[in-house]
C-alpha cells in the first residue's frame, strides 16, 4: 500500500519510493513473504492477439503435470493435451508487447519442420496467460551434459543433429540467434530438437537482422557483429555454434567463466575468442576455431559444417 509518505510497502519494517522498486526486491527473495514474487499478470487487452484458429487449443484440454523450468516471463510444463497425448506447454505471464513476441515465437515455429527442431501442436491464446504446446521432451543438452560423461560417438552425433537442424533454419532465411546448449532439448531415441525461438528472426534481403532496441542477448554466445555492428546473420548463429562445440567439449561448463558479461565482450571485440580446452578432440578444435572467426564471412556455413561432420570416423575424433 502506499502510505501518506508516497513510499510503497507490505511490511512496514521496509518501503520503497516505488511500486516497482517494491516488486523487484521481492522478485529476488521472499523477506517475510510466503515465498518470492514471480511476474505480473498482464492488464487484460480487449482483444488477445491470435494465430491461424487452426492452431488454437481449449485449455480445458490440458493437464499440467510438472514444471521443468522458470524463467523470467514464464515457465516450462510437462503436461497432457486430450487428443494429442504427452506435450510440453510453455507460458508466459508478461505484458502485452512481451505476449506478441510470444505469439512471434509460435508463429515461426509453425512455419519450421524438420526433425531436429521443435514441433508446434499448437496455443492457447484465447484467454491469458498465452500457451505454447509443443512435442514432449526429457530435458536439455545443458542437463545431460553435466550429469554423463558423452563418448565421442555420442559428441560427433550431437553436433550433426544440430547442424543439419541449423543447415535447415538457415535454408528457410531464419536465424535463430539464441543457440546454446540450455535451447537444445532432449527427445526420444536419442533425437535432439532445437527450441526456444524466442529471439528467432526472418531474415531480410540483406540476410542479417538489425537488432531492436532492447532485446536481451545471450552475451557469451554471441558473435561479435552483435556488438560492433548491432546485427546478427546465420553466420552469427555459426559462432553461437562454435561456442556450443566448447560447451561439449568441456561437459557443459559456462563459457567465459570467471569473467563477466562486461570482459567476456571485451574479449571478443579485442579480435580473441575463448580458450580452446586442452583436451578438445583435434578436429572439434579446428572447427571451433573456424566457427570463432572474428569476420563473419571467414565463418563456414552450416551446410559446409554438416558435410565434414558426417566424414568424421566416431572412433577417431
Amino acid at each position: 500500500m502506499n502510505n501518506e509518505f508516497n513510499k510503497y510497502y507490505t511490511s512496514h519494517d521496509l518501503k520503497f519510493d516505488s511500486l516497482n522498486d517494491l516488486v523487484h526486491h521481492y522478485m529476488m527473495k521472499a523477506d517475510g513473504l510466503a515465498s518470492s514474487l514471480t511476474v505480473p499478470i498482464p492488464k487484460q487487452a480487449n482483444t488477445p492477439i491470435a494465430m491461424n484458429k487452426e492452431w488454437e487449443i481449449k485449455k480445458s484440454k490440458i493437464t499440467f503435470f510438472k514444471c521443468i523450468h522458470v524463467g523470467k516471463f514464464g515457465e516450462t510444463w510437462k503436461s497432457d493435451c486430450k487428443g494429442k497425448g504427452p506435450v510440453t506447454i510453455k507460458t508466459n505471464i508478461a505484458t502485452n508487447i512481451t505476449q506478441e513476441t510470444f505469439l512471434d515465437e509460435a508463429n515461426i515455429l509453425g512455419k519450421l519442420h524438420h526433425k531436429n527442431i521443435i514441433s508446434l501442436y499448437g496455443v492457447c491464446t484465447e484467454s491469458y496467460p498465452f500457451y505454447i504446446v509443443t512435442e514432449p521432451m526429457n530435458g536439455n543438452l545443458k542437463g545431460y551434459l553435466t550429469t554423463n560423461n558423452t563418448t565421442p560417438a555420442e559428441l560427433v552425433d550431437i553436433t550433426i543433429q544440430v547442424t543439419d537442424g541449423m543447415k535447415y533454419l538457415g535454408e528457410q532465411d531464419y536465424i535463430h540467434c539464441d543457440l546454446r546448449a540450455i535451447n537444445i532439448l532432449l527427445g526420444d531415441h536419442n533425437t535432439l530438437k532445437i527450441a526456444n525461438f524466442h529471439l528467432a528472426q526472418h531474415l531480410n534481403s540483406n540476410k542479417y537482422w538489425t537488432i531492436e532496441k532492447g532485446t536481451k542477448l545471450a552475451i557469451r554466445w554471441t558473435a561479435p557483429e552483435g556488438y560492433a555492428l548491432n546485427r546478427l546473420s546465420i553466420k552469427s548463429d555459426v559462432w553461437s555454434f562454435g561456442i556450443l562445440l566448447w560447451e561439449l567439449a568441456t561437459k557443459g561448463d559456462l563459457p567465459y567463466r570467471g569473467m563477466t558479461n562486461k570482459e567476456a565482450v571485451e574479449l571478443v571485440s579485442e579480435g580473441d575468442h575463448i580458450f580452446i580446452p586442452q583436451d578438445c578432440p583435434e578436429r572439434f578444435d579446428q572447427l571451433m576455431i573456424n566457427c570463432l572467426k572474428y569476420y563473419d564471412d571467414k565463418r563456414p556455413n552450416f551446410k559446409d559444417i554438416f558435410d565434414v561432420l558426417i566424414t568424421y570416423d566416431t572412433h577417431d575424433t
